[in-house]
């Protein structure tokens, strides 16, 4: 089986070898080139730079001052869970009954016929980008002046967090179904590939300065 490297991990293609059925395509051997992000990369298991609690007083000042502002032009601009979109109204809705779910099932296989196995590879890396949530939000736990103490901390930073975490989980959601429901992907290396990536987690250059989190 081919191979891709990850991090220090040795990870099988994601891309089924075999096709669905009525669909000739080639195997190909993926890489990336693509630089990782200035700001965080994955954590290597045998050397990462701690940088804990070094906010001097003066700056964690700064950020609780700035709370009342967060909550008046900052919070407002959440949109309801109500008015945002899910990921079931982009897939086959099984609450249609058996029937109109299978047909809506084979109608989507059929559609990603003829689409490339490198397009599978792009959605793959996208999903796995979106579905490691849960290292995004501890790694903005970790800044001081704006961490969620208690996991549900009403500090004006901490339900921001929260709120973007939840919006944003919809997304990995929408494209992890999508894969599975399309057959082109073999899920069980994606989720293991997904594993490693969350277990490794990640370092971040900010350096304990949310500021630079968002530059």
């Amino acid at each position: 089986m081919q191979t891709t490297s990850f991090s220090q991990f040795n990870i099988p293609s994601i891309v089924r070898a075999s096709p669905p059925p009525t669909t000739t395509m080639l195997r190909r051997k993926t890489t990336s080139s693509r630089r990782l992000s200035p700001l965080y990369a994955v954590a290597s298991s045998t050397s990462r730079r701690q940088v804990t609690h070094s906010m001097p007083p003066e700056k964690l000042e700064i950020f609780k001052s700035l709370e009342s502002w967060v909550s008046k032009n900052v919070l407002p601009l959440r949109m309801p869970v109500e008015k945002c979109w899910q990921p079931i109204e982009f897939l086959p809705d099984p609450s249609q009954g058996p029937e109109q779910f299978e047909e809506e099932v084979r109608a989507l296989r059929q559609r990603v016929l003829g689409l490339s196995n490198e397009y599978f590879v792009m959605l793959v890396g996208n999903m796995l980008t979106e579905d490691a949530l849960p290292t995004y939000q501890t790694a903005i736990n970790t800044f001081d002046g704006v961490r969620d103490e208690t996991g549900s901390n009403p500090c004006p930073w901490a339900i921001w967090t929260r709120a973007w975490s939840a919006e944003e989980n919809r997304h990995g959601d929408l494209l992890r179904t999508y894969l599975y429901l399309s057959g082109r992907v073999d899920m069980l290396m994606v989720e293991k590939t997904l594993q490693y990536s969350i277990g490794a987690g990640i370092v971040s250059v900010a350096l304990n300065i949310f500021i630079k989190l968002f530059i």
